[in-house]
């Protein structure tokens, strides 16, 4: 009898413990909860400031502080859309989309077909230089002999239709086709090549001529990512300048700016916003304009003409993935001159404005 007593008493306990184990759970007792599971990947929720923020002129940034950096947009900081767990998760336990990043090219074949136009003033004066330039070309590429390092087979196609000037004799029309084959070899470690020759004829459609250009460019990754040094010539071949020295530094501190400090086309860029698949750019950049074309004068003899400017340009790029968007751009172009071999019309139209528009897919 005493035994059986015994056995009740402790089954009588057992019970007991349980029961004030479901009841202290109930309650929230943390020594007897288990420890909830925390993602290892989950950024912080909002509101909450980011882990180790970069410490500051003045210490380390606070909540208020650690604002995105300019371009970050609603997609950089928000919960998947219209989630199907968004109503079962609280805000802490949302996952957020990683950075975005755009290529600036694409995995195949087929890299970039791109069509642009662009038309400069003539200063309101018929005597003066107007025109509008059309300037189409596709690029491939092919593995040489690696995927590593490509070649990229481009050709392309530039024709200019003249307006004036009335003070001297020019073609209505001049045009410049060619094939470029430019190779990126990895020379050893971080070291690149950029090699390039483009087999060429110019002309004004009543005489053509053949003519070579090229471009030998060494790059050297000296940040990964961040800072690139580049040094080289271009082999332009015009009758101004045969031999162009091209070099500088690419630098990317942040994610949303790029600044090509290089000659003979510097370009500064910062982004404006980001979505989905696209990047939103505004950017100034300078160039270096003109070229040589074999003509037929009105007297009927053949000369060259050659035509230079330099041009300082604002503008607005849309970047999607695989190098395609477009751009819109406007600028102010001085130090016109048009020259002819024989010396006879040389010529020194106005400054001017132009507005391109340029969409590449």
């Amino acid at each position: 009898m005493e035994r059986a007593i015994s056995s009740s008493s402790y089954w009588c306990a057992a019970v007991a413990l349980l029961a004030l184990v479901a009841a202290a759970r109930a309650q929230g007792d943390p020594r007897l909860l288990p420890a909830p599971a925390v993602p290892v990947d989950r950024l912080p929720a909002p509101g909450a400031a980011p882990p180790g923020p970069p410490a500051g002129i003045d210490g380390p940034l606070t909540t208020l502080e650690a604002l995105p950096a300019p371009g970050a947009g609603p997609w950089d900081e928000q919960p998947l859309p219209e989630s199907p767990v968004e109503e079962l998760l609280t805000d802490e336990d949302l996952y957020y989309f990683p950075p975005q990043k755009i290529s600036s090219h694409k995995n195949g074949f087929f890299q970039l077909f791109s069509l642009s136009a662009t038309w400069f003033g003539n200063a309101n004066d018929p005597d003066d230089l107007g025109g509008t330039e059309i300037d189409t070309f596709l690029t491939v590429a092919l593995p040489a002999p690696i995927v590593e390092w490509p070649l990229l087979i481009t050709p392309g196609f530039n024709m200019t239709l003249i307006d004036g000037p009335t003070v001297t004799d020019l073609p209505t029309r001049l045009y410049l086709t060619y094939v470029d084959f430019m190779w990126l070899p990895v020379v050893v470690n971080r070291w690149k090549a950029l090699l390039s020759v483009a087999p060429s004829v110019f002309g004004d459609f009543d005489t053509g001529e053949f003519r070579l250009t090229g471009k030998a460019l060494a790059i050297f990754d000296w940040i990964p990512g961040r800072v690139q040094l580049i040094g080289g010539v271009l082999y332009l071949n015009r009758d101004n300048v045969r031999i162009l020295p091209a070099g500088g530094v690419i630098w990317t501190p942040a994610d949303w700016t790029r600044f090509e400090l290089l000659f003979p086309k510097p370009k500064l860029a910062v982004r404006t916003g980001v979505g989905p698949g696209f990047e939103d750019w505004i950017f100034g950049t300078a160039e270096f304009g003109g070229n040589t074309w074999p003509i037929v004068r009105d007297s009927g003899l053949k000369d060259n003409v050659t035509y230079i400017d330099y041009r300082l340009i604002a503008g607005f790029e849309r970047k999607l993935n695989g190098g395609a968007g477009y751009r819109l751009e406007g600028g102010y172009v001085f130090g016109r001159s048009i020259t002819f071999t024989s010396g006879n019309g040389d010529f020194d139209p106005q400054n001017t404005f132009l507005i391109r528009g340029v969409i590449t897919y």
